[in-house]
């Protein structure tokens, strides 16, 4: 059968094969010179760079959003390697400082915005904002319809700023229409969820604050702000064993170590295990956290167990520390019967009946001050209690509600005054409180 093609001969020398026909220009493989590869590179990381400050702010803003300033702090200390964009980042900074509630970084987040040149109108919404989130809502209150509709900034920042403002100021039905607008504007936040299962747990409505620290909780899992309330709710609720885990998972987180580790071994305790409630609590001292609630623990675990002689200088720590603790201080008058310390016994217990009266008085002020929040004597009643018989931060903050009602309550400023004036340390800003305030009393 005859090809189509005719075949050709196979050449003699295949070495002909690999040569070019005569006359013609031989062409050489193409290559990029090592120049263009380099500015290729170059460019590539100049974009990177100039991307970079993006990339922190957005896994910063991702991180307040999940309630974790720790995270957005990591993340904006990472934006300044670049040097690009530092105005951004120390805006971010304000935000995550009022969420740490921390006054000094507050106070040097805002002078790093004027040093960086920031508009006038930008350092003042800070402030505002600052001013809100410490309670001060007779000089905020009347800029936050115009900060909730500025659209250049973020209106959740303004809402949570508000709500902390207002639930400090013990407003509850401001704070309660803005958790409500914040649920329903941005159903992902666990923000608006943490801070109405407060709301409900100082009301005493324990199942509703239950259910809404857990949802915050299911939006953002590592949040540890709602997960020790849950514990603390359920181990008050009886529920040792629900309780422990969270207080186990706690033990990590430094600003709730103590905390936890005192929830942990009173479980413990109630379930028969002593020495494991004990072990907890070395752990915690052993990593530097024995503050005056560790103290007190301790104290209160070795008088159930017998240990009288070890109760009573743990008790009288603690209240060195935390003298307005009357759970401690009646444990300690039990102590001292027990060591035959009578004349101590008895005074410690007259002072025990005089603390609960006192805040028998102060619940019932609170019932009125829910009932009226303009009352400005009930409310000045009330700040004076906290001041003497509770935590002296709650006066203060509940002072400072009461200038928010009247300015030139002289009785506020002169209380207010006496606080700053005793702060151990004390520090510039705690000096120039005082003497604002005595100023304002004079």
């Amino acid at each position: 059968m005859e090809r189509s093609v005719q075949e050709q001969p196979e050449p003699a020398d295949r070495s002909q094969i690999l040569k070019p026909a005569a006359g013609t220009r031989r062409k050489r493989p193409r290559t990029r010179r090592p120049w263009f590869r380099w500015m290729l590179v170059l460019a590539v990381l100049g974009g990177l760079w100039v991307g970079w400050p993006m990339l922190c702010h957005r896994q910063a803003t991702a991180a307040l959003k999940l309630q974790q300033p720790v995270t957005a702090l990591r993340w904006l200390s990472w934006a300044d390697i670049s040097g690009l964009s530092k105005l951004e980042t120390a805006l971010l900074r304000c935000q995550t400082a009022r969420r740490l509630g921390d006054p000094q970084a507050i106070r040097t987040s805002l002078e790093a915005l004027e040093t960086l040149g920031a508009s006038a109108r930008r350092i003042e919404r800070e402030q505002i904002l600052a001013l809100a989130h410490s309670g001060r809502m007779r000089e905020a209150a009347p800029h936050m319809s115009r900060l909730l509709t500025d659209l250049d900034g973020d209106n959740r920042d303004v809402s949570c700023s508000y709500i902390v403002g207002f639930l400090r100021a013990q407003r509850y039905r401001e704070a309660g229409a803005l958790i409500d607008a914040l649920m329903k504007d941005d159903p992902e936040n666990p923000f608006p969820w943490y801070a109405r299962g407060r709301v409900f747990a100082l009301q005493q409505l324990l199942p509703k604050a239950e259910a809404d620290f857990r949802e915050a909780l299911k939006l953002s899992p590592d949040w540890p702000e709602p997960a020790i309330e849950l514990a603390e709710l359920l181990h008050e609720s009886h529920r040792q064993r629900d309780a422990m885990p969270l207080f186990r998972k706690l033990l990590d987180q430094q600003q709730f170590t103590v905390r936890a580790a005192v929830g942990l071994a009173d479980c413990l305790k109630s379930i028969g295990e002593p020495a494991q409630a004990t072990g907890v609590l070395e752990q915690a001292r052993a990593a530097g956290q024995a503050d005056a609630t560790w103290w007190i623990a301790l104290g209160r675990l070795h008088f159930e167990e017998g240990r009288f002689v070890e109760a009573e200088p743990a008790l009288q720590r603690g209240l060195q520390m935390q003298p307005w603790a009357d759970d401690a201080l009646f444990t300690l008058a039990q102590c001292q019967r027990q060591l035959q310390q009578d004349e101590m016994a008895a005074e410690n217990f007259r002072r025990v009946e005089e603390f609960r009266a006192a805040l028998a008085k102060l619940r019932n002020l609170q019932d009125q001050i829910t009932a009226s929040p303009t009352d400005e004597q009930v409310r000045m009643e009330a700040a004076e209690l906290m001041l003497k018989y509770q935590d002296p931060l709650d006066g203060v903050v509940a002072l400072q509600g009461v200038l928010d009602l009247n300015p030139n309550n002289r009785q506020a400023h002169k209380l207010l005054a006496d606080y700053f004036e005793q702060v151990q340390p004390a520090t510039e800003h705690s000096r120039q409180q005082a003497t604002w305030h005595r100023q304002q009393a004079e």
